[in-house]
């Protein structure tokens, strides 16, 4: 009888094994996705672009995060709890491990916050928090200046996300590049401008990751993105191209994932550039822009025509503020009221996306026809993202990503005055009624009120115009159908630990 019990458990662990071998067989080891240009860094506390976001986010995470509808749960923090106005307490998981192999305890916590609050790019978020206290190993107090109406969205974001202590410690300006989380994929490779190289954590406290290596290219120009979408080169790419959208929507082997997204599209005016301390000069030019022609023409049913510079899916955009419709007889006047009633030349600043060099030069006819002779300069992103943080400036292209999906990250780093320059408020904007009126909605619960202070904030900046939004933009992406279980959420970030692909 032992015998036959023997041979049958030899036979179930035989079966057992050869069945979990079949299932894993069924899935790629790799899964490689393209970006439009490369990250500019890998710490979550100095990223302030999307593309290194969205990368930052596979490896690193945050005390909460936001599901598919962008609603807060847990993710670090099991649970936490409002002391008062002022003060919240998170408990922890006690079961997560950084990738290199420490564990991640409430004084990970505490560097992590205080880092972010003195973060050039992110510090906005967090300024007000005046305190992080670690209670015991696994429970963090945090405690605020004044009620902080968006501190929950801020601490689901990238620039809250939980770094090793110990790592940032022993490799200092070096971390950037070799970066230590404790989210589902580990780092293991940068190549500047070709690829970064990621892997499965297997200590990872939750559900492994299907796909054991995870490639990152820069694949800037976006036709060679599709291409290496249909060619199988890639199994998903971001950022399709206008053009290239019915193209996959017509493929028997890819998908499009579009979605509205929490995204604008502008054109700046720097207050530091006489030129556009002229207010009757930038009212002129947004008279001579049809919004509408630049999401029909340009996005094909992939934008809508912005008139706020908080786009509608976010629950404060106010509807009724100032609109600029196309008037070129009013341009012209307010043209000759400036003082410019024989034209004028300027340089119009873009990056070198093809969508928005195709937006500059519909923009570039329209300037043409109130007497603007507008040069277009493109630049490669990461020298882009510089120089228009920078003053005395040209009239430019830019666009926001309010990951945060609040009327907060929305308004505050782009019109604040505190956030002139990198942080966001590249056109140096300086408005003490609207300084007032960001400050009291961030420092204020009530989210009824919260929405009053927003609407009447977005009535001001669209009165004064420091800068002009165009269209709102929906984010997208293009897979191979055996890609599955792929989520595009409307923050624009993707659960790629749950995504796998089928051989």
């Amino acid at each position: 009888m032992k015998n036959i019990w023997f041979i049958f458990t030899i036979y179930l662990s035989l079966f057992s094994t050869n069945t979990f071998s079949k299932v894993e067989s069924q899935f790629k080891d790799t899964l490689v996705i393209a970006q439009r240009s490369d990250v500019k860094t890998l710490d979550p506390q100095k990223s302030i672009d999307t593309v290194s976001n969205k990368v930052i986010n596979l490896m690193f995470e945050s005390l909460l995060t936001l599901d598919e509808n962008l609603n807060i749960t847990p993710q670090i923090a099991t649970s936490w709890e409002q002391v008062d106005d002022l003060n919240t307490i998170f408990h922890l998981r006690e079961d997560i491990t950084f990738h290199n192999g420490e564990n991640l305890t409430s004084e990970d916590v505490v560097f992590s916050l205080n880092r972010a609050k003195s973060s050039a790019q992110v510090g906005y978020n967090f300024t007000p928090i005046i305190n992080v206290q670690a209670i015991d190993r696994y429970t963090v107090q945090i405690t605020t200046d004044k009620p902080f109406g968006a501190m929950l969205k801020y601490l689901s974001s990238v620039g809250g996300a939980i770094v090793s202590k110990k790592a940032v410690d022993e490799l200092g300006s070096n971390f950037s590049q070799n970066p230590i989380g404790s989210g589902p994929y580990k780092f293991k490779e940068w190549i500047p401008g070709d690829k970064i190289i990621i892997e499965a954590f297997n200590n990872y406290y939750g559900e492994i990751p299907k796909n054991k290596t995870l490639i990152v290219r820069s694949i800037p120009e976006v036709t060679n993105r599709t291409i290496a979408l249909e060619t199988g080169e890639v199994d998903i790419a971001f950022d399709i191209g206008i053009m290239d959208r019915e193209t996959i929507k017509n493929s028997n082997d890819l998908e499009l994932l579009e979605v509205e997204a929490p995204s604008t599209l502008y054109l700046g005016f720097d207050n530091t550039n006489p030129l556009f301390q002229n207010k009757k000069l930038r009212e002129a030019i947004a008279y001579a822009i049809d919004n509408e022609s630049l999401a029909e023409f340009v996005f094909r049913g992939a934008a809508l025509s912005g008139d706020s510079p908080i786009p509608p899916v976010i629950d404060v955009y106010n509807p009724n503020v100032k609109k600029y419709p196309q008037d070129i007889t009013l341009a012209k006047q307010l043209m000759k009221e400036a003082g410019f009633e024989n034209g004028l030349s300027i340089e119009l600043w873009t990056s070198a996306q093809s969508t928005w060099i195709d937006m500059c030069t519909i923009i570039q006819d329209q300037l043409k026809e109130i007497g603007i002779t507008a040069e277009i300069k493109i630049f490669e992103w990461s020298t882009y993202v510089t120089i228009t943080s920078q003053p005395n400036k040209a009239l430019y292209l830019l666009s926001w990503n309010i990951s945060s999906v609040d009327g907060d990250p929305a308004l505050y780093p782009l019109f604040h005055s505190k956030e002139k320059g990198m942080s966001g408020n590249r056109s140096f904007y300086d408005n003490k009624e609207i300084d007032s009126l960001l400050l009291e909605a961030r420092t204020t619960v009530d989210q009824n009120k919260r929405k009053d202070l927003y609407f009447k904030a977005q009535e001001i900046i669209q009165n004064e115009l420091p800068h002009y939004t165009l269209v709102y933009p929906h984010y997208n992406l293009g897979a191979r159908k055996a890609v599955k279980n792929l989520v595009l959420q409307k923050n624009g970030f993707t659960d790629l630990a749950k995504t796998y692909v089928l051989k």
